[in-house]
């Protein structure tokens, strides 16, 4: 009984939440195929399903019967989906700044400070009098 339940539930699920219930169209997409049949006894299903699903939409007497034709629209409307709109990223590189070779000359009167109080500095010469 658990099982029966559950195939039961699991069937409503995926008809109610996806297009499987599509598939329930089929003997009406059957019935389209015999009328086109009998107007053209030379088609064959795969000249059919090529009319009507493969080739662009075309609007004919029997417009409104090709729209109840199963997968021919979608028609689940209850999942939310999103829809992303992709725009392509634009790249603008500048081209590189040129910066002046400026070197500046330091004596020892200008020389700074902050390096004579560094922890790491070369070794001295010790002077033995």
């Amino acid at each position: 009984m658990k099982r029966l339940t559950g195939i039961l539930l699991l069937s409503l699920h995926i008809l109610a939440y996806t297009e499987c219930h599509q598939l329930l169209r089929i003997p009406y997409l059957m019935q389209h195929f015999q009328q086109h049949r009998t107007a053209d006894p030379h088609m064959n299903f795969s000249a059919f399903i090529k009319i009507h699903y493969l080739e662009p939409v075309k609007i004919t007497d029997d417009f409104k019967q090709d729209q109840q034709l199963p997968f021919r629209n979608v028609d689940c409307h209850m999942i939310n989906s999103t829809v992303c709109i992709y725009e392509p990223a634009t790249v603008e590189i500048d081209p590189p700044v040129e910066i002046p070779a400026v070197f500046y000359c330091y004596n020892e009167t200008n020389k700074p400070q902050f390096s004579s109080f560094g922890i790491f500095q070369p070794p001295r010469q010790a002077c033995i009098i």
